[in-house]
């Protein structure tokens, strides 16, 4: 049975549609908001179901409130984060757990989907850097890692989450680079992987090649996505 399927929207921006429709956006950044290796437009999104940002740097989270207001989807992050946002103008209905949003170790648990707040050691100038683990109702299961360098924990997340996929950074510079994302691949052991956090600032890595390379020489069972932008991958 097909699994929903993933869309890379350039730099840290994914879109994850599941088997029964619903839609969600991880660090949502557009091109009309800036972000230089994205091809949608706020005009593009028609609809979203929820909106999950890992911390408040712009190129995460600058077109979040604008998903949320326009297409009535519920936000969810980090609590102080989703504050800044509401302070911003964000309504507080739209945000997860009667608009308190979450921490590390909660999320929020809805009657399609379940989310899981894990760390992500990054910087926020808001509460602090999440990944996102989100388990839909019809068992897929993906791993978001926002911004992080590779971490002991992730070992954990295999155990406790088999993961259909895992979106991880590996542009360097301000996250992991290839191989620690290989590494990362290896202790996750997801079946699929989907690198992230590349190919938009031109200091940051440009292909996902040395990855996919990496990848199959660490985690050989682990197939490596690299679509395009804008592409859609079915899962399952």
């Amino acid at each position: 049975m097909a699994k929903g399927k993933v869309r890379w929207l350039g730099h840290s921006f994914v879109e994850f549609t599941t088997a029964d429709n619903k839609v969600i956006y991880f660090d949502p950044w557009t091109k009309d908001d800036g972000n230089p290796g994205a091809e949608i437009t706020l005009d593009q999104i028609e609809r979203a179901d929820l909106v999950l940002i890992s911390h408040d740097h712009s190129d995460h989270v600058a077109s979040a409130a604008a998903i949320c207001e326009k297409t009535g989807a519920l936000l969810g992050g980090a609590v102080q984060t989703v504050a800044r946002l509401q302070a911003e103008g964000l309504s507080t209905e739209r945000v997860v757990n009667f608009g308190a949003g979450y921490m590390v170790g909660g999320g929020v648990d809805l009657d399609w989907v379940r989310v899981t707040a894990t760390p992500a050691k990054h910087s926020s100038d808001t509460a602090c850097a999440l990944g996102h683990i989100v388990q839909a109702a019809d068992g897929t299961t993906i791993y978001h890692a926002g911004d992080t360098s590779i971490f002991g924990d992730m070992k954990l997340w295999a155990e406790m989450f088999p993961l259909d996929l895992a979106c991880l950074p590996m542009g360097g510079i301000f996250t992991m680079d290839a191989r620690q994302a290989s590494m990362a691949a290896a202790m996750l052991k997801p079946a699929m992987a989907l690198p992230i956090h590349y190919a938009s600032f031109p200091f940051v890595a440009q292909s996902p090649a040395e990855f996919a390379n990496l990848t199959a020489e660490q985690a050989p069972q682990v197939k490596v996505l690299t679509p395009q932008v804008g592409e859609s991958v079915v899962l399952g």
